[in-house]
């Protein structure tokens, strides 16, 4: 009595049905009958997301040309501006950061004199 290897079995299972999937008719029936309606489905399903994620991309990307757009626009208005008016632009600037940080440095003084008063 000799031994079979094992999974002989499980070979000839595959083999068989590679065979029967390889037979057009079968292959025909098979992608007719359960391929076809399956992705008939799957796509139905999601065909809004699809759409969805196109409309995103699409609002995204407009976004993007127009920001650039308007990027390239302001260099292009700020290199026409004299140099006395960009540098009256940035003492503008200068000045209100400096008032922030007197604010600031004001409402921290106070807030430490506060502490130091009502400490134990």
């Amino acid at each position: 009595m000799s031994k079979a290897k094992p999974g002989t079995m499980v070979y000839n299972i595959l083999d068989r049905a590679v065979e029967f999937f390889q037979e057009p008719r079968n292959r025909e029936r098979i992608q007719h009958n359960c391929l076809d309606p399956m992705l008939r489905y799957l796509l139905d399903r999601m065909f809004p997301y699809i759409i969805l994620t196109c409309i995103l991309f699409s609002l995204i990307l407009l976004m993007s040309l127009t920001s650039v757009g308007l990027l390239m626009f302001q260099l292009h208005m700020s290199s026409r501006l004299p140099i006395s008016a960009v540098a009256q632009g940035a003492n503008a600037v200068a000045q209100g950061a400096n008032i922030v940080a007197q604010t600031a440095d004001a409402i921290a003084n106070a807030a430490i004199e506060q502490a130091l008063i009502h400490s134990p």
